[in-house]
């Protein structure tokens, strides 16, 4: 047999075995395919966690401002914006002033739509400046009924009054915010304890980012407090 025969008998010989070999080699594949699928869909998915709340609005007095906490960074609200941004938030709105009754935040033309989280912290000028109880009880009532047209699925996070605990007004107040927050399906947070911790309040004359220091606001300790109460209500533990 010439060279050329030889050559030709083991090129057919060689396409024989390929054709034949064929079935087994697409068996192998996918089996191999089937196990990579199965793998794949067992092994569970990891993603960060991330915040229901994309929308959220910060409503308060001087507390909420930041008074007297060393810097402002260092405020329950710039703490507790932080760990909302970490996880997820995109949108926060604060509607505070230094001072404020609840009367005044309630009728602040700004007032943002579809919210996810509204944090109040409000109640404590009007504990100092004697609000009659059922005018305040109305008051809340109402500022959350208008949050509420604005946002229909919103949750409430309602901080007490920072005053006090042993006063009939805060006592009065707060059952008025733990009252109405729950009536609303929202979480009421007390600060009265807080308060009575002279630790979270003073010195006098401290100089801080707003000013001087009393000993009536919570200072940075304070702050950090209240933060620290906020996020863990919000199932996100602060470090």
């Amino acid at each position: 047999m010439s060279f050329r025969h030889k050559a030709a008998f083991a090129l057919v010989l060689f396409v024989v075995l390929a054709v034949a070999l064929i079935p087994a080699i697409q068996g192998i594949v996918s089996a191999n395919s089937h196990a990579a699928d199965s793998t794949s869909s067992s092994t569970p998915t990891h993603s960060s966690k991330t915040s229901n709340f994309d929308r959220v609005l910060f409503a308060g007095d001087s507390i909420t401002v930041g008074r007297d906490a060393r810097l402002l960074p260092e405020s329950f609200r710039a703490i507790t914006s932080r760990r909302l941004k970490a996880t997820g938030t995109q949108s926060i709105t604060t509607v505070a002033k230094s001072g404020a009754k609840l009367n005044y935040i309630a009728h602040s033309k700004t007032m943002p739509k579809d919210l996810d989280l509204a944090i109040i912290e409000l109640g404590t000028n009007d504990a100092g400046g004697k609000t009659p109880t059922a005018t305040f009880r109305k008051e809340y009532q109402n500022y959350l009924k208008r949050i509420k047209a604005h946002s229909p699925s919103v949750e409430f996070v309602c901080l007490g009054v920072w005053y006090s605990p042993e006063t009939e007004i805060a006592q009065d107040l707060d059952a008025v915010v733990k009252e109405t927050c729950a009536q609303n399906s929202g979480i009421f947070i007390p600060l009265s304890d807080l308060y009575a911790n002279t630790q979270n309040r003073g010195p006098r004359g401290t100089k801080t980012w707003k000013g001087k220091s009393d000993l009536f606001h919570p200072n940075t300790q304070g702050h950090l407090e209240i933060a620290n109460k906020l996020i863990k209500e919000l199932s996100q533990p602060a470090s």
